[in-house]
């Protein structure tokens, strides 16, 4: 990144340049990962990307004005462009107002585009075309594979049909996969926040909220391929479980996806050696349509929250600080398992002392204090109390 603003002279204005480029280099190991062009080769997926920004104040920098432009260019995509507006006011001294807009894209990540997982029965295969060529085409939706079979099981079960005969008058309920290979997801973001100080610069607020638009949100979605090939027999190959291919597949959504939040922090001087602190955050997923087979993937809590007291050059040596964090429960999505995360609470704190000779200090903490178990994903560990020393010398 290079500020061209100085080395021009410019000195009310801002301007910089940057570019990036990474290559991941994949090796196939015959599960997770293979390499379905060039057998044993590794596999290179780059991406590169370049920005020029420019920003400068006006009204006796009360306001400050910048604009973004970056271009992004992945393999197996299109060159795609994200601009970026954001504008900063200072209503008064320590009180500014702040706004942002901004459009991006997202690649899919290595796993979401050449994953390839055979566990379960299901097989879990990547989005790109390189990894499903044909699979998309010929895969009917399991959320209608479901609503087929219980139909015809209540027909055979409750209405006294044969089998044969319920499958034939629940056929229609089956329906093929309309989706396709993974394409960038396109995100539209705005966001309005506001900081400032009082009661004698004592007291921190901030407050921020934003609003994004998704296109193309990239999620899974689950169905099977029958072992046939004639069009009659296709009912009957999907109401057993042991007559069809299952598959998940990372694709995109058709419908406009919405996620809103927001967060408040605070932070209170007391005195000269103690600061009080709390934060709160809101986060949600809004879909216009719930029944399209997709799994969102969003993996994030609606409400969390952190609690905090901090202490240090008590009697000029003691150091001190607790902390409390709970998040709500949520709904998780993976490749690995789906269910829901419990809510948890934790308790954090240490205690600490500065040596003024030998110039050195000791802490002494944990996080977890309370050592009570909990997960923040499933599939993944349970975390317990971490208790740790540290001695630190100044030179």
């Amino acid at each position: 990144m290079v500020s061209l603003g100085k080395l021009l002279g410019l000195k009310e204005t801002d301007w910089q340049v940057g570019a990036d480029y990474r290559d991941y280099i994949i090796v196939p190991d015959g599960n997770y990962f293979i390499n379905p062009e060039e057998g044993d080769d590794n596999l290179n997926f780059y991406k590169a990307g370049a920005f020029t920004q420019i920003a400068r104040s006006f009204l006796n920098n009360k306001l400050r004005l910048s604009a973004t432009l970056r271009a992004d260019k992945c393999r197996y995509f299109d060159l795609v462009w994200n601009p970026r507006l954001t504008a900063v006011y200072s209503l008064a001294t320590d009180h500014n107002l702040r706004f942002s807009y901004q459009n991006g894209y997202r690649f899919p990540s290595i796993f979401e585009g050449y994953t390839n997982i055979n566990s379960g029965g299901v097989k879990r295969v990547g989005g790109l075309r390189i990894m499903s060529d044909g699979i998309f085409e010929n895969t009917w939706l399991k959320s209608s594979i479901d609503k087929f079979q219980a139909a015809v099981n209540t027909d055979v079960n409750t209405n006294g049909l044969t089998q044969a005969d319920a499958i034939q008058k629940n056929k229609d309920l089956l329906k093929k996969n309309d989706y396709s290979y993974l394409k960038p997801e396109f995100m539209r973001s705005y966001e309005l926040g506001y900081r400032g100080l009082f009661l004698k610069k004592r007291l921190f607020i901030d407050i921020d909220g934003y609003y994004n638009f998704y296109r193309d949100f990239m999620a899974q979605v689950e169905g099977s391929i029958p072992n046939t090939d004639l069009q009659p027999d296709i009912p009957t190959a999907l109401f057993s479980r042991t007559t069809q291919f299952r598959y998940r597949l990372w694709t995109n959504s058709k419908t406009e996806v919405k996620n809103y939040g927001g967060s408040v922090e605070a932070r209170y001087a007391i005195g000269e050696h103690w600061v009080a602190s709390a934060n709160f955050t809101y986060a949600t997923l809004q879909r216009t349509d719930r029944n399209d087979g997709l799994e969102d993937g969003f993996n994030t809590p609606e409400f969390a929250g952190n609690l905090g007291l901090n202490a240090r050059n008590i009697a000029g040596h003691w150091g001190f600080g607790l902390s409390s964090r709970w998040q709500s429960s949520f709904l998780w999505q993976s490749f690995l398992v789906n269910g829901t995360v419990p809510a948890y609470y934790t308790l954090d704190g240490f205690v600490s002392y500065t040596f003024a000779q030998p110039n050195l200090t000791v802490k002494l903490g944990g996080t977890n204090l309370l050592n009570d178990y909990y997960t923040s994903m499933l599939g993944g560990p349970d975390m317990g109390g971490f208790y740790y020393g540290t001695v630190t010398c100044f030179f």
